[in-house]
């Protein structure tokens, strides 16, 4: 298992701008497909995913801008 992350980690490592927008487009529309099969879920929880939000957004912030 540890061989298998170290070589993704190297892919990872040769991505240029252009691949990193792709994935970022891949992500965000798993997202929207998983909103829209499971909205009656996220919409009867949807407290939960604000603190989700607001906890990784502040890890976010911290690690980019305070611990530098």
């Amino acid at each position: 298992m540890k061989n298998l992350i170290e070589k993704l980690m190297d892919k990872a490592r040769r991505f240029s701008i252009f691949d990193y927008a792709i994935f970022k487009i891949t992500l965000f529309s798993a997202g929207v497909l998983l909103g829209t099969y499971f909205s009656s879920f996220f919409l009867s929880n949807i407290g939960l995913v604000w603190i989700v939000f607001a906890v990784s957004y502040g890890y976010m912030f911290y690690i980019s801008f305070v611990r530098g």
